[in-house]
């Protein structure tokens, strides 16, 4: 399951050149010491990232958020919507936009961690993907010429609950999980390399976090059809639970892994 080969997975830029944006572009392209310091940076980047994968197989918070995906998307099939997500302390009795649920889910991962666990940049990383990715998928789902109340959002939500639905949110999620997770690596790397960053303006900044974003969107299709398969074979089979959720994390996160490991000799 999930094993199917991608071949070579598009990248609009290869690792290297989202770095030099990260380092101002104008310099590295004219000075041979910036061109060999994004070389450094780029590798010593995606080495402490590669490493620190393996401390994040057992990040309750990491698990928790991804397993409300699931259930958030099970639930969106059942009538009594209301009462499968406040098995999980979300309220939805009373939501009027997706910025609520986002705010309930918040919650339940808040008081999960608290109750199993400690919060860790890791677990912080998962909620803002969860809230994002539910931002992206669903809000443009569920903003109707009547507004986005309950029933749009849960209608929005339904529309991922497939197999191919619940692969494109696999693929969001883990995008902006990763996207946290290069960045977070790669701002450290940079200013212990040369000081500080280079990047002069808000416009920079928001440029780099666009091509940033979208080189690990396309990195995170190595576990698209994983998400899917995963999601729509273990629900029919026996049920999704944390502890399969955690397998399956172990397993997606390898992936993830193995992916940035080839990219360290593409940079």
């Amino acid at each position: 399951m999930g094993h199917t080969r991608l071949g070579e997975i598009p990248k609009s830029r290869k690792w290297k050149d989202v770095v030099a944006l990260m380092t101002n572009a104008e310099i590295v392209s004219s000075n041979p010491f910036f061109r060999d310091e994004v070389e450094i940076i780029a590798l010593k980047t995606l080495d402490a990232a590669e490493t620190g994968i393996d401390k994040a197989l057992n990040d309750v918070g990491l698990q928790y958020a991804f397993y409300l995906l699931t259930q958030l998307a099970l639930s969106s099939r059942e009538e009594n919507w209301e009462e499968k997500l406040s098995t999980h302390q979300i309220d939805v009795s009373n939501l009027n936009s997706t910025f609520e649920l986002i705010s309930e889910i918040q919650i339940s991962i808040d008081d999960y961690i608290f109750e199993n666990g400690r919060a860790t940049d890791i677990s912080e990383m998962a909620q803002q993907s969860v809230g994002e990715t539910i931002s992206k998928l669903v809000e443009p789902k569920a903003n109707t010429l009547f507004g986005s109340g309950k029933e749009e959002i849960q209608s929005a939500i339904k529309s991922l609950s497939t197999k191919k639905g619940f692969a494109d949110l696999g693929q969001k999620f883990f995008g902006h999980f990763m996207t946290h997770y290069l960045n977070f690596f790669l701002s450290r790397v940079t200013a212990s390399q040369i000081g500080t960053g280079k990047m002069r303006s808000v416009e920079d900044v928001s440029k780099f976090n666009q091509v940033l974003q979208t080189h690990c969107e396309q990195t995170a299709r190595i576990v698209r059809d994983y998400c899917g398969e995963w999601y729509s074979k273990t629900e029919y089979m026996k049920g999704i639970n944390i502890q399969n959720t955690s397998d399956f994390m172990t397993v997606a996160l390898k992936k993830l892994k193995s992916e940035l490991k080839k990219q360290k000799f593409k940079t």
